[in-house]
């Protein structure tokens, strides 16, 4: 089981992509959080169109998705767990904490938003994401649904690119002894 599984037990819409990686725990969740804007290209390209704004101003992908109303949820050895609360519509997130707690998070049942949750998780040489989305009323999930239809192939394609951003940045990592 993963912490994911805890955080966001149940979902209405979900992506979930995997690779296998040559390098140590540590050098993964390190080359998780320091992928920048330039290795994962299209990221930045959709986000762009989505935000409005080039968001190369933060260079690396995870601190401007934290900044950009992303909480880290948990960190373990070898898994990391982030999430959000958006307005159904997606007009905007509802704002939280840094140190939001997962439990918080978990309970969270107020209607018409949603509840989004990714992981990076390393089992042996398998690094994977997940993404979930929770509608928490039966409206906020009839209505993201037509988004989801739309951002769905382009949110695989930015998650299998930056999955190989961060194997191609761990494995070459220099090894120090």
């Amino acid at each position: 089981m993963s912490r994911l599984d805890e955080v966001l037990p149940a979902w209405h819409f979900r992506e979930h992509h995997t690779i296998e990686m040559d390098a140590y725990a540590d050098t993964v969740f390190r080359a998780v959080e320091d992928v920048t804007w330039r290795e994962v290209p299209v990221f930045r390209t959709l986000m762009a169109l989505r935000m409005g704004r080039d968001p190369q101003s933060d260079p690396r992908v995870l601190a401007s998705m934290l900044a950009g109303g992303f909480a880290v949820l948990d960190r373990l050895d070898n898994e990391l767990v982030a999430g959000t609360l958006a307005k159904a519509a997606l007009r905007g997130r509802v704002p939280l904490p840094a140190d939001l707690a997962a439990d918080a998070f978990t309970k969270f049942e107020e209607p018409g938003h949603l509840k989004i949750a990714f992981n990076f998780l390393r089992r042996g040489s398998t690094v994977t994401t997940e993404t979930r989305v929770w509608a928490t009323d039966e409206r906020s999930r009839r209505a993201f649904q037509a988004y989801w239809l739309l951002i769905r192939g382009p949110s695989g394609l930015i998650r299998r690119v930056w999955l190989r951003a961060i194997r191609e940045r761990a494995e070459n990592e220099p090894v120090f002894l």
